[in-house]
């Protein structure tokens, strides 16, 4: 599954993802968020899921070189069903923006849908 991230940084939230709702079938799934077209040179910094169970998903794991990142969904039981909002954060210039509530973030709620 691939998550294209955008950046604007005059908007809010400044930090928008592309599907906002990523439907994620049974079992081990990879998911990967990629910059989407003519986006500045931001990098990731994570992704937090505050309501999924502990090993729901992996830690991130980030690339620069290609720009990416990516878990692990362990959607695997009848617990790791259903709607798992998250924030992500990406860096620009040294200044970290996200899709989320607080410091350069907004109100935007993408969310793992798992089947």
């Amino acid at each position: 599954m691939t998550i294209k991230v955008s950046l604007v940084t005059s908007a809010t939230p400044p930090v928008t993802v592309k599907p906002a709702t990523e439907n994620i079938n049974s079992g081990n799934q990879t998911i990967e968020w990629v910059p989407d077209s003519n986006q500045p040179a931001f990098t990731f910094v994570g992704v937090t899921f505050p309501t999924a169970p502990s090993g729901q998903f992996s830690a991130p794991s980030i690339s620069t070189d290609p720009v990416c990142m990516t878990v692990i969904d362990n959607n695997n039981s009848q617990s790791s069903k259903g709607n798992f909002p998250y924030t992500l954060t990406v860096s620009l210039n040294g200044t970290n923006y996200s899709t989320g509530p607080g410091i350069q973030g907004g109100g935007g709620d993408p969310v793992i849908h798992n089947n």
